[in-house]
């Protein structure tokens, strides 16, 4: 195997699940760290708080527009406004990476590890590639019989999640008795998340994760590993391997909080399911509000997708969040490298399918290749970020 299959296996086959602070995550944290030392990177891990599942933030959420809705059942209309208008925006501003309901429940410890390589000349350039290194909890929702729906399913939930409200207020306002109707069946959708999200707890499993994400640690590593033998003349590089991606991008919003100088400066690259599938660069995502990619990160894709990678493809994606909200959202550059099948799903997504026998070896080459064109380009172009 080559060296990056190599780490995707080690991560997937002889570590196996890494659940979210669980020891499969910090066998991970420790494989990463010895993996960069090995290398003679420069590397430090730092650990934060984080909970355990989304699952927990998000039933919380719901559960509040479902009491509105028994609330205004029982006509206390006024609490009803405000349990169904609280639900509508800590459910806005966590899918957009913001905590409200997460910051409140308990925590456990995650972990980021973070490798710096410095540039051979002046360090005019920055580049961040981060790559989630915990795998996820199954469940019913993304099973192969409902995976391709997720999407409409979720834009379905919002509606459901904003109507509430509105027909609660518009009661508060006209008591017109039909409104009350309409609450009370809208509510059954969140209801039925809650139920589903109740399942993924208690019968789901943590994935072996080898295309979510070991396949974007092992790329992340072998770019490391490249580049310490190839080093950039203008770029300083850093990798940053996260933890707790799949809670809320818990690692990527500690790093955030606590480097914002390093941030404001750097091209961020976030490499994410490129292990089965197309290769693709993602121009603007988000399952909300939609962020669109940095503008000079996407023409520099453009070209290399154009010149020299043509089976490389734009895409926007919208079905779940990534690292790479947390700096969009925020006003940083950043775009994400994933993978996709035919049909514009990740291949295997949080299910138990998602092993190392399923992982394309092409696909992988294809976005170590995409992922190093692009920081090479950065570094030719001479860009100076400081500026």
């Amino acid at each position: 195997m080559t060296p990056v299959l190599d780490h995707i296996y080690n991560l997937s086959v002889r570590i196996g699940p890494r659940g979210t602070a669980t020891a499969g995550e910090y066998r991970a944290r420790d494989y990463i760290k010895d993996t960069l030392n090995t290398s003679g990177i420069k590397n430090s891990v730092e650990p934060f708080k984080t909970i355990t599942s989304f699952s927990y933030p998000y039933m919380l959420i719901y559960l509040m527009s479902i009491a509105g809705a028994v609330l205004l059942l029982l006509h206390s209309t006024a609490a009803a406004v405000i349990l169904t208008g609280a639900g509508c925006i800590t459910f806005f501003l966590e899918n957009t990476s913001f905590e409200i309901v997460a910051i409140l429940l308990p925590k456990r410890t995650s972990s980021n590890v973070t490798g710096y390589i410095p540039a051979g000349g002046r360090n005019k350039n920055r580049v961040i590639v981060t790559a989630h290194y915990d795998s996820s909890r199954s469940g019913i929702m993304f099973s192969p019989g409902f995976v391709k729906g997720f999407r409409n399913t979720f834009i379905g939930l919002v509606i459901s999640m904003f109507l509430i409200f509105i027909f609660t207020a518009m009661y508060w306002i006209t008591h017109v008795v039909w409104l009350k109707v309409l609450v009370g069946v809208l509510a059954l959708d969140p209801l039925v998340t809650v139920a589903l999200l109740v399942h993924r707890e208690l019968k789901g499993r943590h994935t072996h994760g080898a295309n979510d994400n070991a396949s974007g640690v092992g790329v992340m590593l072998g770019i490391a590993e490249r580049f310490r033998n190839e080093q950039l003349v203008n770029t300083e590089l850093y990798l940053v391997a996260t933890g707790a991606e799949e809670v809320g991008m818990a690692g990527m919003l500690w790093f955030a909080r606590k480097h914002q100088q390093l941030l404001k400066d750097a091209f961020i690259i976030n490499i994410d399911n490129c292990g089965s599938g197309n290769v693709s660069y993602v121009i603007e995502e988000g399952m909300i509000k939609k962020y669109p990619a940095d503008h000079t990160m996407v023409a520099i894709a453009d070209r290399l997708a154009k010149e020299k990678l043509t089976r490389i493809t734009p895409r926007v994606f919208t079905t779940m969040s990534t690292d790479a909200l947390v700096p969009l959202s925020r006003g940083y550059r950043a775009m994400s490298i994933m993978a996709f099948d035919e049909h514009g799903i990740l291949p295997n997504w949080h299910w138990e399918t998602d092993v190392f026998e399923n992982i394309q070896a092409s696909t992988v080459d294809l976005a170590y290749e995409f992922a190093s064109d692009m920081i090479k380009a950065i570094d030719s172009n001479n860009m100076d970020t400081t500026k």
